[in-house]
């Protein structure tokens, strides 16, 4: 398939809304219990709203869906869903929909935008926090109780629940100047959790401390989350528990979640945690802490 133009743009039709069902069918492989109505969608966008639809070329290929919330008596924007067809995957529709809610959100003066997302997907972390310089202060157990698509079925949908502050000179740096954290082979950073290869070539946690005090400390997680959820559910089960406490103590002991970076051959990925106040975070960035 040759390079098609993404064109993304506020939905105003019947069939556009629909379209937006079969993006989350295919997205996620999700149930129609699953998926969020093209009505509810229509009504989102009448209220104005974030409702935005990506084509590539004339097909559908993605949406974006988010709408308006207070916390503390501040507006944000929740951004509640994004999702891409399969077969567009991995070509920057996501990201410039991401791009588009941000631009919506800065035009009313909201400097805010958060979404909950599974924090043992890599590839979402990768996204969210060095692609878009999220960052996270919040985990909450078993959110959505149990989701039928083939992303969520079988565990606890615990979550991150991300803050994007989308004036940040963080957030500026990695999504107008490109920039993107080193690598951990060129860090010095103490790892929380040791890490074991079992015989089918799946890891576990072998051991973990929840007692270190460092300013920056990194937690390995795995790359291929998905893929031990086939293969090994009761693993997957047990990576959702143990790191669960450990997000749960860190976070709770002043820590936040900074980023996730890889090592130089992909294989293995580490979250980073810093104690440090949300100001100095989003003002500089964490590995000239070190």
């Amino acid at each position: 398939m040759g390079v098609q133009r993404i064109r993304i743009v506020i939905p105003k039709k019947p069939e556009e809304f629909k379209a937006m069902e079969e993006i989350q069918k295919d997205a996620w492989n999700a149930e129609d219990i699953a998926v969020t109505p093209a009505h509810v969608l229509r009504a989102a966008q009448m209220a104005n709203n974030c409702v935005y639809i990506a084509y590539c070329g004339d097909e559908p290929a993605g949406y974006v869906y988010g709408f308006f919330g207070l916390h503390n008596s501040k507006l944000f924007l929740h951004s509640h869903q994004v999702g891409v067809k399969r077969k567009y995957q991995n070509r920057g529709v996501g990201y410039l929909l991401k791009l588009r809610q941000r631009d919506f959100a800065m035009r009313l003066g909201i400097d805010l935008i958060r979404w909950t997302f599974d924090p043992l997907q890599s590839k979402n972390a990768y996204f969210n926090f060095t692609k878009l310089g999220v960052i996270n202060r919040e985990y909450i157990r078993n959110l959505y109780g149990e989701i039928r698509d083939e992303l969520n079925k079988g565990l606890p949908t615990d979550r991150f629940y991300v803050e994007w502050y989308i004036s940040s000179p963080r957030v500026v740096d990695r999504v107008e100047k490109g920039v993107k954290p080193p690598l951990a082979d060129d860090l010095e950073l103490t790892v929380i959790n040791k890490i074991k290869t079992l015989e089918q070539g799946l890891i576990t946690i072998a051991d973990y401390d929840t007692s270190l005090r460092e300013k920056i400390l990194a937690m390995e997680i795995p790359t291929n989350f998905t893929d031990i959820k086939k293969r090994a559910p009761n693993l997957a089960l047990e990576w959702r528990i143990k790191t669960r406490e450990i997000f749960e103590k860190y976070l709770s002991s002043g820590y936040l979640v900074a980023d996730l970076i890889h090592s130089k051959d992909k294989k293995r990925c580490f979250y980073v945690l810093v104690r440090d106040a949300i100001d100095v975070v989003l003002k500089r960035n964490w590995w000239e802490l070190l």
